[in-house]
């Protein structure tokens, strides 16, 4: 009995110091007491279809338009004459619109992949061509070369143009949602248009933008829109700068017509990327404190770094 008794004893301070122990361990893992960094795991790549919906003669915007794309996440949205939805995953889509007394437009694209923490927009651009309105026979349209140019637009919290970039994070991932403006639609003057169609009939003019419309958008119509982009801070990093990169394709279009042939080189912006690039802040602090926004982001309106060196 006495042996069984230190047996038993001795079992208990190795339980009590087992304890012990696991207490010690889950104290240094109490991120609740903010004892421990979490790990910075960067957001899924955000994929969004967005564009304008005119007539092709017009080039009034037909909000009533139906555009469906194929692999979209959520609703449609309309927002100052601009179209946007959001897909599941890069690869190839489709996009189809429609509108009351419009021949129906059928788009292929492909979206390119993406890295974590990085957000496209694919640029789908429609001008619409009343039925029956436009009727050129024997017209023979043949696509000439393209090209594309990667044209990168970078903005810094020092810059005048964005001053909304002055973001840290401290232990924990910041969350911040800024909005940017960027441009879209076709980029190519129509006095270009104008200009490769002189001495032309004017029905041709007219199908030529309503062809060339349908596949980039209405000329001259480009304009800047304001977009949201959510940046995703890792721990004791802060923004050095966001990058919007615009892919701005140029292609060669021929028009044949009664023996005449139109060359007309059309440009149009396919996409524009974002992207951020993070520096660590250990020589920053915040001069003063930062409350907490929706679903626990830090606030938008985030203090201005000052060195403390």
């Amino acid at each position: 009995m006495k042996m069984k008794s230190k047996f038993f004893g001795l079992n208990a301070k190795l339980a009590l110091a087992v304890l012990a122990v696991g207490a010690m361990f889950t104290g240094c893992y109490d991120s609740e007491n903010g004892d421990v960094t979490k790990p910075y795991v960067a957001p899924d790549p955000v994929y969004t279809v967005s564009g304008t919906v005119t007539d092709a003669l017009t080039g009034d915007v037909i909000e009533t338009a139906r555009v469906t794309v194929s692999d979209s996440k959520g609703d449609l949205e309309w927002k100052a004459g601009t179209y946007s939805v959001q897909v599941n995953s890069s690869g190839s889509k489709t996009v189809t619109v429609e509108a009351e007394g419009y021949d129906k437009v059928t788009r292929d694209i492909t979206i390119a992949p993406l890295e974590k923490g990085q957000a496209s927009t694919t640029v789908v651009n429609v001008a619409l061509t009343k039925t029956g309105a436009i009727n050129i026979n024997n017209v023979k349209v043949s696509v000439g070369d393209s090209k594309a140019a990667a044209i990168p637009k970078v903005l810094k919290p020092e810059g005048e143009e964005f001053k909304g970039l002055d973001l840290t994070a401290d232990e924990n991932e910041a969350v911040f949602v800024r909005n940017f403006k960027v441009v879209v639609g076709a980029v190519t003057d129509p006095e270009d248009i104008e200009e490769a169609f002189a001495g032309a009939p004017s029905g041709l003019i007219d199908y030529a933008k309503s062809y060339l419309g349908a596949l980039i958008g209405m000329f001259g119509k480009a304009q800047q829109i304001e977009v949201p982009y959510t940046i995703s801070i890792p721990p004791y990093q802060c923004v050095e700068d966001v990058t919007i990169t615009y892919n701005i394709v140029e292609t060669l279009y021929t028009f044949e017509y009664k023996g005449d042939i139109y060359n007309v080189s059309v440009k149009g912006v396919r996409t524009y990327t974002f992207s951020t690039n993070f520096v660590p802040n250990h020589n920053f602090s915040h001069t003063h404190g930062h409350g907490h926004g929706e679903n626990g982001a830090l606030n938008a309106g985030g203090g201005i770094l000052t060195s403390e060196m």
